[in-house]
């Protein structure tokens, strides 16, 4: 049951003018508003301590004690505050967004159906009651909804309603409007300090002067025009110094500015409502990721541990855990460094492949361990067979072992068990245990690092038109066509094709999956924040809460 009237998601400098021209107008007072905010703790209390509104301790608390929820955060937080709320906010509330650059749309697409929404631009002259807001709503919108929001932005300044087709031009002059006389004022004071006046006199004067000049445009019913008019007189110094933006043409200048910011604001709307983007900046948020390495990437073609790139791969990790992130490594490259130690050809036998895992795998986590340990890192070998997630019984004490492992800061570095594994309870491959482990554990994330750039089209290395996909929402028989045709690794046993057999396991479970190259550099802290680098799974009901992970039924059988 609602017990306040707005709820502010975000508590930044918006919401708090917002905040302050609600209760000093006396239009609402600080018990009828609640504020949450993501991090900065010391503003929800200066809010509350000055304006005595309340702190929200979470998202339900405040949407469902909230009858308008104000959406004051930034554009990039957009994705995971409405995937937050969106099973929450119902046809009963008012949704108000002073989110630059994202429409009416894209928001609506993340709600439920029949919710009202309103798109405004403030300027942030609403700190001191001086703002303009332009506000524009979505056909749900009553007439009563419009009046509370324009009493709200009422509070501190001028309100216009317009058409949302002008939201990015008015975003250009009015949004960002302040910072162009402020910049002016800046450069005027700077050239005053180089004709020789002391810095401090001239901000003051620079800042008067534009004040004064607001003041009195405020106070007039005279024109631009005729204000301009009245300082600048024929051969007097005003008109020189204009003359100077004329012949520079002042008037392109600001045009270009402004078309940049507009064109700015596009772009933001774009990619927002871009399903790749948004599913992009979705996975920035992952907390528990499965990260399997290829033994292309562990190793070169002759069985030598590739220092380099595994460092490389060691400091995203620390990065990554630092972050408050818990991380799982899939490993292949037992057998290719066990190869590399003792020499043997190709077409090996089962037995010569498992005396070669049995070397290589005492190399694997020396060097593993060796890396870790330079950042303080904890890793632990964890070996397995189909049979062990296979047992309900076996497959809960790894499970188990797993979390503990996390919960005690360990990385789990995770092969099959190659020396012991006979064909019939072999994975195959560490593509489908990578995808095993991720769904055991319930993760948030499955990157498999190989070779090459992702998922093409064809073959790249024999077709020259092969096209990389960025994203692939369901993994049909058309995919799964082309992946059969993508032979793309050299030391590995699986090639593409088992990649996208883990890809769908994920899926089944939720969970989003990544293929990326890698020795591309800061591949992992790439992918995390949110960049188009390599081939994304993510199907329509990713992130939209999963099940949870278990082993066995259909989704697993992957031969």
């Amino acid at each position: 049951m609602n017990s306040v009237e707005i709820g502010f998601i975000g508590a930044g400098t918006m919401a708090t003018a917002i905040v302050k021209g609600l209760t000093s107008g006396k239009t609402l007072p600080g018990s009828e508003i609640m504020v949450i905010n993501k991090n900065n703790r010391e503003r929800i209390a200066n809010l509350c301590g000055t304006y005595r509104v309340k702190a929200a301790k979470d998202y339900e608390e405040l949407v469902m004690s909230s009858k308008i929820i104000i959406l004051a955060i930034k554009p990039d937080q957009m994705t995971g505050v409405l995937d937050a709320v969106s099973n929450l906010i119902t046809e009963n509330h008012l949704v108000i967004s002073i989110v630059a650059g994202i429409t009416i749309t894209s928001i609506e697409a993340s709600l439920k159906p029949e919710v009202p929404v309103i798109r405004a631009m403030p300027n942030t002259p609403a700190q001191v009651g001086e703002g303009v807001s332009v506000l524009c709503a979505s056909h749900r919108v009553t007439n009563e909804q419009k009046a509370k929001a324009e009493s709200v932005f009422s509070s501190v300044g001028k309100v216009f309603w317009l058409d949302e087709v002008y939201m990015d031009a008015v975003t250009a002059l009015s949004g960002s409007g302040p910072a162009y006389f402020y910049r002016l004022a800046q450069a005027m004071a700077e050239v005053a300090v180089e004709m020789g006046l002391g810095r401090q006199l001239s901000e003051e004067l620079s800042r008067q002067t534009l004040i004064g000049a607001g003041c009195l445009l405020k106070s007039t019913g005279l024109t631009l025009k005729e204000l301009i008019g009245q300082i600048a007189c024929p051969q007097g110094t005003t008109e020189a110094a204009l003359r100077v933006f004329e012949s520079n043409r002042l008037s392109l200048l600001v045009e270009q500015a402004m078309a940049n910011a507009s064109r700015r604001s596009e772009e933001i709307s774009e990619a927002y409502s871009d399903i790749e983007t948004r599913k992009r900046s979705a996975i920035t948020r992952a907390r528990r990721v499965v990260v399997k390495i290829g033994s292309s990437t562990v190793t070169d073609k002759n069985g030598v541990f590739n220092e380099k790139l595994l460092r490389d791969i060691v400091i995203q990790v620390s990065s990554i855990m630092s972050e408050g992130r818990e991380v799982v490594i899939v490993s292949s490259g037992a057998i290719a460094a066990g190869k590399g130690r003792i020499g043997r050809e190709k077409n090996l036998s089962i037995t010569e492949k498992q005396v070669l895992a049995a070397v290589g795998q005492g190399l694997l986590m020396k060097s593993y361990e060796t890396l870790f340990e330079e950042y303080g890192l904890t890793v632990g070998q964890v070996l397995l067979t189909r049979d062990d997630l296979g047992s309900p019984k076996r497959s809960s004490l790894c499970k188990n072992t797993l979390e503990e492992m996390l919960k005690m800061g360990i990385i789990p570095i995770i092969n099959e068990n190659d020396t012991v594994a006979v064909e019939e309870i072999r994975f195959g491959d560490n593509d489908s245990l990578s995808a095993r482990v991720a769904v055991l554990i319930d993760a948030d994330l499955l990157v498999l690092l190989t070779d090459t750039e992702g998922f093409y089209d064809k073959d790249p290395r024999t077709n020259s038109g092969a096209k990389l996909i960025t994203t692939i929402r369901n993994i049909d028989a058309s995919v799964l066509d082309m992946a059969k045709g993508t032979h793309n690794v050299d030391v590995a046993t699986g090639g593409m094709i088992t990649k996208v057999w883990a890809a769908n396991m994920a899926l089944e479970h939720g969970i989003p999956a990544v293929i990326a190259n890698g020795s591309m550099p800061g591949v992992l802290r790439l992918i995390l924040d949110g960049n188009l680098i390599g081939t994304l799974f993510a199907g329509d009901k990713v992130f939209q809460g999963r099940k949870p992970g278990s082993i066995g039924g259909k989704a697993y059988e992957c031969s």
